[in-house]
């Protein structure tokens, strides 16, 4: 059985990304590809220990285990521009 705080390891990484997107734009400093990495892992070691160390922090995330199905009507419904009947 996994932790409930392992799936926060993946929302940790984003939302460190993003803080350190936003920052360097504020700071009007370059944000290089690599740091993309770097910040997910950072934010990923914060949760990970964070979720050892203090298990009933984070709340258990129940993730579907399969894809949902579309019934009838959901398929009548249609997004975007108007098909071209005949062409």
């Amino acid at each position: 059985m996994t932790p409930a705080w392992f799936p926060w390891i993946f929302v940790g990484g984003i939302v460190f990304i993003i803080l350190s997107f936003i920052s360097a734009k504020y700071k009007e400093k370059e944000y290089r590809p690599i740091q993309y990495l770097q910040d997910f892992i950072s934010g990923s070691i914060l949760i990970a220990f964070t979720g050892v160390l203090i298990p009933d922090i984070f709340p258990v995330l129940s993730l579907p285990s399969g894809m949902p199905q579309m019934t009838t009507d959901e398929m009548d419904l249609q997004v975007g521009p108007p098909r071209l009947i005949g062409r």
